[in-house]
């Protein structure tokens, strides 16, 4: 009876050894990216045209202004373009695209400025990249100096959780400059 009683707690002090529960954080589920296959963004009666990704939208906000937004449902981001004529304003022009990019800085950990130039096309402007928890993680503004201006902006439709919305705000950061490097002004 003594040796049984032995072999019964070796045998159930056996069968307990294991590793201790690991409590895991909430996980997020993979997002699907788009394919980057393109097609021309040539709307009718507006003065610019550039390329976009097939999977994209266009929903106008104001079709006699050319005030547009390129909508990625999959994702739940969007590319606001928003188009204005230049009629002695440049200055104006500028310095409110430059307020309106500087605004995001306040919940942005960092920003990142770069200037563009496409000689060929034309296509002159700035390029502005937030790093943290900013609703608006790029923005841009581009124009001819005489005639053009147009102001991009991405947005994500989602919390702004950099860590999680890392794989979308990098493809949408190659989209936007995709957009930028194919942009061109009907004359």
């Amino acid at each position: 009876m003594k040796n049984t009683l032995y072999i019964l707690f070796f045998a159930i002090g056996l069968a307990s050894c294991g590793s201790d529960p690991v409590a895991r954080p909430n996980g997020y589920m993979r997002i699907g990216l788009p394919d980057n296959e393109y097609s021309a963004l040539n709307l009718e009666g507006c003065s610019f045209k550039s390329s976009m990704n097939q999977e994209a939208k266009v929903l106008y906000k104001d079709s006699s202004n050319c005030w547009i937004d390129l909508v990625y449902p999959s994702i739940r981001s969007t590319i606001q373009l928003t188009y204005k004529p230049v009629e002695g304003n440049l200055e104006e022009l500028f310095r409110d695209a430059q307020k309106l990019a500087y605004k995001h800085t306040v919940k942005a950990s960092g920003m990142r400025e770069q200037f563009f130039a496409y000689d060929s096309t034309q296509v002159y402007g700035m390029y502005y990249e937030m790093s943290g928890a900013s609703a608006a993680t790029t923005q841009f503004y581009a124009t001819d100096s005489t005639n053009h201006f147009l102001r991009g902006v991405l947005y994500h439709y989602s919390a702004p959780n950099p860590d999680s919305l890392a794989p979308v705000t990098a493809f949408m950061r190659e989209e936007m400059l995709e957009l930028i490097a194919n942009l061109s002004w009907n004359e």
